[in-house]
């Protein structure tokens, strides 16, 4: 039996779309520069356990994020590194595309393609971008939920993976309002409306510019860390159907954090 009806069979006997209606599919990637061609297995893969759904008559939507909102955290060499060692630090978004591109940032021109292979290849998922979901105040409910059980949160990180937090932690990255950057801050001290910052972390190159300051952390002003962020996705679109490589599915890793926030935090169950 091929591997992808074993799978869409058992979806078949034993799932039912969070919706009533369909199942949804879905997959990410960041776009931190050229995508390797690894990060195909996981388009291929959900792409041809859709198609077999739709084989058998079943209800599906295969939707893929181009996430735009992940730190630029590393200077790839077919880039000028002088020409970019300033935006280290920043969200994709704001990157600037390489020269002569046309693409409006960085993100855009890669995800254009990373794309423009999936359309080769055969697949054609639904694609929507990260800061689609954070601008449009989508994730804001997770955010605060997040926020308000920090202690929660740090404790199924130290029990599941082992990583240990300060008190003074909050499960967000803050967009720096002075610099853009958003891997060289800080939060901390919710109010319930607000969270103070500072920008004082430097990891990986990237310089802060010292600002403090507090802010309202929604509509994309800042960040969930990835296992929160991975599980407010899931309960924002109501995914049925998720894979992850190796490196997340093993014991402590990512999907099992992110599966503890989904059914802790969030009141859902995790995908398939």
């Amino acid at each position: 039996m091929f591997w992808a009806d074993r799978i869409a069979g058992d979806i078949r006997n034993t799932r039912k779309p969070k919706d009533g209606k369909r199942f949804l599919i879905r997959d990410e990637k960041t776009l931190s520069g050229r995508v390797h061609v690894g990060s195909m297995r996981g388009v291929a893969i959900h792409g041809l356990v859709s198609e077999v759904l739709n084989e058998h008559g079943v209800g599906n939507e295969y939707r893929y994020e181009l996430n735009d909102f992940d730190p630029f955290d590393a200077i790839p060499g077919y880039l000028d590194e002088e020409a970019y060692r300033e935006h280290l630090g920043k969200p994709l978004y704001a990157v600037p595309p390489p020269p002569g591109s046309g693409c409006e940032n960085y993100a855009e021109h890669f995800g254009e393609e990373f794309k423009a292979v999936h359309e080769k290849a055969g697949f054609r998922p639904t694609y929507y971008r990260a800061t689609d979901l954070y601008r449009e105040g989508k994730m804001d409910p997770y955010i605060k939920i997040a926020l308000e059980r920090k202690d929660d949160v740090r404790r199924i990180l130290k029990d599941i993976s082992g990583s240990q937090k300060d008190e003074s932690w909050l499960p967000i990255s803050v967009v720096c309002e002075r610099c853009n950057k958003i891997m060289t801050t800080r939060a901390h001290d919710f109010n319930g409306d607000t969270v103070a910052y500072v920008c004082d972390r430097n990891p990986d190159g990237a310089k802060s510019c010292g600002h403090e300051g507090r802010v309202a952390p929604w509509g994309g002003a800042a960040k969930l860390f990835w296992k929160v962020d991975w599980a407010a996705k899931w309960a924002v679109q109501g995914v049925d159907i998720e894979g992850g490589g190796k490196d997340h599915s093993t014991k402590g890793g990512s999907r099992d954090v992110a599966n503890h926030i989904a059914r802790e935090l969030f009141d859902i169950e995790p995908p398939y």
